[in-house]
């Protein structure tokens, strides 16, 4: 399967599905207890949970731009070196430490967001677009569009050229 993100194509990978019990229901992972936290850190503002874990096949080693999709909405836009690892060692797997100030604050947050839409019912996509330019058509993308899962940090105020030849 395929889809376009302004102008993009993007591979569908998988769906993210969280280890869940026999009922069905995702099971909550609450990784921050498992923390010795000698220096008395704070939780950052994502810290708290509940978070899942899941994992996605194994052959995607290579860089691009990923999208998470919930209904047919494209709800967050992130690059990366290596898909694979990227989702198996950080999205899906919350370590301890990332749920302390100083921790990856996005791992912790994008994996409560998938909790809470998998919980309620909905199925989240991953979809992928490989290429070396990641940084860059991440850049654009962002540029081009409003997701909702992603935040503001990331933004240019026009499209520059560098953005059509990416594409």
């Amino acid at each position: 399967m395929r889809m376009h993100i302004d102008h993009t194509e993007f591979q569908f990978v998988c769906y993210l599905e969280p280890e869940s019990s026999a009922d069905g229901a995702v099971v909550p992972v609450m990784p921050q207890h498992r923390y010795k936290n000698a220096n008395n850190l704070p939780l950052n503002i994502y810290g708290d949970g509940p978070f899942c874990k899941f994992r996605i096949p194994r052959q995607f080693n290579t860089s691009g731009v990923y999208a998470l999709v919930v209904a047919g909405s494209t709800k967050y836009i992130g690059e990366c070196i290596n898909l694979s690892s990227r989702y198996n060692s950080g999205y899906g797997n919350i370590s301890p430490r990332n749920c302390f100030k100083g921790g990856q604050e996005t791992n912790c947050r994008l994996n409560a967001h998938i909790y809470t839409e998998v919980r309620n019912g909905h199925r989240v996509e991953l979809w992928f677009h490989a290429t070396h330019e990641h940084k860059q058509l991440e850049k654009c993308l962002l540029a081009a569009g409003n997701y909702e899962w992603n935040r503001g940090g990331i933004r240019i105020t026009n499209k520059d050229r560098s953005c059509e030849a990416t594409i």
